[in-house]
């Protein structure tokens, strides 16, 4: 596959985008990004939108093509620390499962000594 772009193509890219060239997988994700940041003005959304996705990009040129096993245990470090940070803010209380009765024995079993 082969595309060809034009001056007044890229130029129009990089006005979008704070002056970056960006294919358009990576601006779908830039635009992912904005979704999830705190709002704040429309530039600075952006800037830090592209930010953020430069860095998981460096992160994941530096880690997961050089060694996808170490990337595999850095990614459940990760969840690790999120369902970490989720537990200790206060979100549910306790978790696990709440007994609703007695678990007493379901049988009743008597013993003959004539056996």
């Amino acid at each position: 596959m082969k595309e060809e772009y034009t001056p007044a193509y890229i130029a129009g890219v990089q006005e979008l985008f704070c002056g970056s060239w960006v294919c358009g997988l990576c601006a779908e994700a830039v635009k992912e990004n904005m979704k999830r940041l705190p709002p704040s003005p429309a530039s600075a959304e952006l800037r830090r939108a592209l930010d953020s996705h430069m860095e998981f990009c460096k992160k994941f040129n530096g880690t997961t093509r050089l060694n996808p096993k170490l990337s595999f245990a850095g990614a459940m470090r990760e969840i690790a620390r999120k369902s970490s940070l989720h537990r200790s803010s206060g979100g549910r209380g306790g978790g696990g499962i709440a007994r609703t009765r007695s678990c007493g024995p379901f049988m009743d079993v008597k013993f003959d000594s004539n056996v």
